[in-house]
């Protein structure tokens, strides 16, 4: 499983390094092709971008390219995609069981699809309770991944067993029937006590991971102890399923919390949507004033269409960017290049420390009509112009 913690190791791997994604998972898993289909595509690309170096970099390039071949030679792969990060220094994988676009760079180590499937795939806490304990697991670029594991171990030796009354002394009465009661009372306090254990350790996980949601799953009796355990902020982000889970194996888990995940998210996307469109004091709309505003610093929460295809301007020198045709920049004289927005947002939002939020669907439909694009913005524009008049 992938673990976004490793970005800031990534985009400090030395260049010049090979980055390629790839696709390594066959369309048809009946076909076997003498060449894997991302190697064929791999040495397509490569001969394209090879002719655009100089004769160095073009002898280095290739070199890393071998190994990349030789690395995928008669390999069978678990993985849906690969991320490959190879230099003179440097040798880095990363696995993915989601679908990757094809590509392929040289010089830096480039991060940006990556980026675009953390944003787009958000991580979620997974609690699965049964009668014998609970497992907690995340949930993150479609992989389930066991986090911690806690047994209801109730120890009943000393107590009265359930279905048997007091065995009568000399001068004591008999005590007749059942402790059923008395039994039930003290079972359902353990299970109250391991409840409580649960729910501590779901806490801690939450607040050291930013997860999206957490999953409860298991019999409703068990479910509403732990739930009740947890702060406003957890609880507001549940999602219930009301089913035994606790012995499926991670696939299986899976296929059940994934629908789950998919209509919470749509039903989430739709409501932040509504909720920024209809907010014209706190929030932005559409590509020009939104990437402005990004630009400078103001964004706090980005909010944008997965297929978005805006192309911009962008100066080669300062690296402004803006919709005007101007092929020079007006504040440094640099010539501009047309860049694909998607793929220059996430290092903006990166450098202006603003959320990205990826939204499909309904939601996607929706913020189309307004421009594709939208954000919070870090302060009001009346206190911008607040603190614009302000003497100084």
């Amino acid at each position: 499983m992938f673990d976004p913690n490793r970005f800031p190791s990534l985009s400090k791997l030395p260049a010049p390094l090979l980055t390629a994604y790839l696709k390594t998972a066959p369309d048809d898993a009946s076909f076997h092709p003498p060449v894997p289909s991302c190697v064929a595509w791999l040495r397509q690309e490569a001969n394209s971008l090879a002719n655009g170096l100089v004769r160095d970099d073009s002898e280095n390039f290739r070199r890393q390219l071998r190994r990349v071949e030789e690395f995928l030679h008669d390999r069978n792969p678990r993985e849906k995609s690969l991320v490959v990060f190879t230099g003179p220094r440097a040798w880095e994988t990363v696995g993915l069981q989601v679908e990757v676009t094809n590509e392929l760079h040289w010089g830096k180590p480039s991060l940006t699809q990556l980026l675009w499937l953390a944003a787009e795939h958000k991580p979620y806490c997974i609690v699965l309770v049964d009668h014998s304990g609970a497992t907690i697991y995340s949930y993150r670029l479609r992989e389930v991944c066991k986090l911690r594991e806690t047994k209801f171990d109730v120890d009943t030796s000393q107590w009265k067993k359930k279905d048997r009354a007091h065995v009568a002394r000399p001068g004591i009465r008999e005590t007749h029937g059942a402790q059923r009661d008395v039994f039930d009372h003290r079972l359902e306090a353990q299970y109250r006590r391991l409840s409580r254990e649960v729910a501590r350790l779901a806490i801690q996980l939450c607040r050291n991971e930013p997860f999206s949601a957490v999953i409860l799953a298991g019999p409703e009796r068990l479910l509403a102890p732990i739930a009740g355990r947890f702060p406003a902020e957890i609880f507001g982000r549940l999602i219930w399923i009301r089913k035994d889970l606790g012995r499926m194996d991670p696939i299986r888990i899976q296929e059940v919390v994934e629908p789950e995940i998919e209509k919470w998210e749509s039903e989430q996307e739709l409501a932040r949507v509504n909720e920024l469109l209809g907010d014209d004091r706190r929030a932005v709309l559409g590509v020009d004033e939104t990437l402005a505003q990004l630009q400078q610093g103001g964004i706090r929460t980005l909010t944008v269409c997965r297929d978005l295809d805006a192309r911009v301007m962008r100066c080669d020198g300062c690296g402004y960017m803006d919709f005007a045709a101007d092929p020079i920049c007006g504040a440094c004289r640099n010539f501009r290049s047309v860049v694909l927005l998607r793929s220059v947002l996430p290092e903006l939002a990166a450098a202006s420390r603003s959320e990205i939020e990826v939204v499909s669907g309904a939601a996607a439909e929706k913020l189309k009509r307004a421009g594709g694009m939208g954000a919070w913005l870090r302060q009001t524009r009346q206190r911008r112009r607040q603190a614009a008049l302000a003497p100084m």
